[in-house]
């Protein structure tokens, strides 16, 4: 709130303030806007950051809130103009040039920002990082926050955050399940694999969290690793299950902002995947280690690194879980041999090729590091491809 704030008292630059990201804008403003502040504050934190006098109209081209206070407007706000457009040049009736953007949540106008002065990508794109906190600031203004939050439910909040539509809507419907988007959460993923998908969907159902389920994988947000095992080990009792890894379950990173929560969601999923191929109850980002460079990574270079490493022996079903076992025993051949159920002259066998065929010892530390990497790459993009597949069974949602 301090910064936002502080914008009024100083005065306005010329040019764009070089140090402004559009990105780091709407998060502030986001944030400050959740935590109480108005909406002159934000159009004297975007006049900062522009070097732009700003004016916010009704969508009907009342005034609304000024940082210069002037009351001209364009003639083009009654002509409907404004709500069909974005960035259009226009000339107010006191004399001045402006660029105006529509304050738009779907097809609702619920205003429009002028940025005075010539038109220039940069300050569009400024202005428009200001858009969801005048739009979350229109909500709390017209006392429509309640009415919002009736209408979305907890499944819808989930489904929102995960795919990054943050509107105001989302915003008032989120606070009343409990989620505070001023600190925003890390997304989450649990999936069933047991044999009871009637009681997953009940248990689901009474959890007494926000969770939104399709088939036999449900989304939430936690605020940490805590919370996420007490809502994995619920589940697994609710289910009736005995095996621990009947009901997985992995979180993304803690975003900054809730512009984030969408990749957060998706690192949980991918992460999902590898502690399915590995058969591990619960893997946040927190403590997956190395496995955090891959993530930010995209799947081309995930792939091609995989590859480098592993190629000569990744079409060999044989030789990679050799391999897989054989890091995962430090080389105990004994330990191999009853875990693939192999002869040891048969594990001997195998490693040789290993090496051989790779031109390096597994078991040579900085070799073992690459291919333990190079595992999880590949545990990744089998989970990618599982994700999209999306072949999931729909599950019945009786008792």
């Amino acid at each position: 709130m301090g910064t936002i704030a502080g914008a009024r008292s100083e005065p306005a630059r010329e040019g764009p303030g070089p140090e402004a990201s559009p990105a780091v804008l709407e998060r502030e403003l986001t944030e400050a806007v959740l935590a109480g502040a108005a909406r002159s504050d934000v159009l004297h934190a975007l006049r900062r950051a522009t070097g732009r006098q700003v004016r916010l109209l009704s969508a009907e081209g009342a005034p609304l809130a000024t940082t210069d206070g002037g009351t001209g407007v364009p003639a083009a706000v009654a002509d409907g103009v404004l709500a069909d457009a974005s960035g259009p040049a226009v000339d107010t009736l006191d004399g001045l040039r402006a660029t105006a953007l529509p304050v738009r949540a779907g097809t609702t106008v619920a205003g429009v920002l002028l940025t005075m002065g010539p038109g220039d990508p940069r300050v569009r794109a400024l202005a428009g990082a200001a858009v969801t906190a005048l739009l979350i600031d229109a909500v709390r203004a017209g006392g429509g926050s309640a009415e919002v939050s009736t209408q979305l439910t907890p499944a819808d909040v989930i489904a929102a955050l995960r795919s990054g539509t943050v509107s105001p809507a989302v915003c008032a419907a989120a606070a009343g399940v409990g989620i505070d988007l001023r600190r925003p959460p890390a997304g989450a993923v649990l999936h069933y694999s047991g044999s009871r998908p009637r009681a997953w969907s009940t248990a689901l159902t009474w959890l007494e969290h926000p969770v939104r389920q399709e088939g036999r994988t449900a989304w939430t947000v936690v605020p940490d690793e805590a919370v996420l095992d007490r809502l994995r080990n619920r589940l697994r009792l609710m289910t009736g299950d005995d095996s621990a890894d009947h009901v997985m379950a992995a979180s993304g990173s803690r975003p900054d902002s809730t512009v984030g929560l969408a990749r957060s969601f998706t690192e949980a999923e991918r992460l999902l995947g590898l502690a399915r191929a590995r058969r591990v109850p619960l893997l946040t980002f927190d403590r997956c280690g190395v496995v955090q460079v891959l993530l930010s990574l995209p799947r081309a270079q995930v792939e091609a690194y995989a590859e480098a490493h592993l190629g000569p022996i990744r079409q060999r079903p044989e030789l990679m879980a050799t391999l897989r076992a054989w890091l995962a025993e430090r080389g105990s051949r004994q330990s191999v041999s009853a875990q693939l159920h192999l002869h040891r002259n048969s594990v001997g066998y195998r490693v040789r090729q290993i090496k051989s065929l790779l031109g390096t010892d597994p078991l040579i530390p900085d070799a073992s590091a690459q291919l333990h990497l190079a595992l999880a790459a590949l545990d990744l993009l089998a989970a990618d491809d599982q994700r999209l597949r999306r072949d999931d069974e729909p599950v019945p949602t009786g008792h």
